[in-house]
């Protein structure tokens, strides 16, 4: 089964991802030889108008056929807390994923810690109809000493935590590294992405697997967290707040 990747800056020329269409056809053709098989482009939605990422999604996905590289990209985006009061129903549907009943956002735990202001935009996007995935929370200062548990509202109203390749294959630091083991083994993690930036930072979920066999011993586990529970999310939506066991 390849892999689905929920979280990568794939678009050319949008944000602090590639800055050219070669670019983003040579990520491509790397991931696809590692065995992805799915990608939603995530650009960064304050840096873009919402309105035109469909047709962008179209443009590259126009190349990839030309070039004959089997990669299947969807529309999506990265929200951050102070984006979410500044889109409309209309837009925040854009990016969204999962059936009707079901519908989700990647939202972005914020580097410098869960505060009132993403408390506020996960409860905002809640009443609007939204189910959140939490983009890479192992990322988040302080995660180890208080930002669980500032968290656990929003994973206890039904969020669920996408992890990154790179804090938990240690390329971010020991601290990120220690948090990223910790989500990990405490089952909190639903699925792992790559949050990919090419050509700055190229990683692929063939290195999540790794990374997670490395540090659990069960390829299973990682199976499920690169390829099975992602393509279960983007068909199916967020059903209930289960974690990897």
């Amino acid at each position: 089964m390849g892999f689905t990747d929920l979280h990568c800056h794939l678009l050319p020329g949008v944000d602090d991802g590639p800055a050219t269409m070669e670019e983003s056809l040579d990520y491509a053709m790397t991931a696809v030889a590692a065995g992805t098989m799915r990608i939603v482009a995530t650009p960064h939605v304050e840096r873009v108008d919402v309105h035109e990422l469909p047709d962008r999604v179209h443009e590259l996905r126009a190349a990839l056929a030309d070039e004959r590289i089997p990669l299947a990209v969807e529309c999506g985006g990265e929200l951050k807390p102070r984006s979410v009061f500044s889109l409309g129903q209309d837009e925040l549907e854009l990016i969204a994923h999962g059936p009707p009943d079901r519908r989700w956002l990647l939202y972005e735990v914020p580097f410098r810690g869960v505060d009132e202001l993403f408390l506020e935009g996960a409860r905002e996007l809640t009443q609007r109809g939204f189910a959140l995935v939490c983009a890479h929370p192992e990322r988040s200062q302080g995660l180890l000493s208080g930002g669980l548990s500032a968290l656990a509202p929003v994973l206890e109203a039904g969020a669920v935590v996408a992890a990154n390749v790179a804090p938990l294959a240690g390329d971010e630091g020991p601290e990120r590294h220690a948090a990223a083991l910790h989500v990990l083994r405490r089952g909190l993690a639903s699925v792992l992405a790559t949050d990919a930036h090419p050509p700055r930072r190229p990683f692929t979920l063939a290195d999540g697997e790794y990374a997670v066999e490395a540090a659990t011993g069960r390829h299973d586990l990682a199976e499920l967290l690169t390829a099975i529970a992602p393509a279960r999310l983007l068909d199916h939506g967020v059903v209930e707040p289960a974690r990897a066991a």
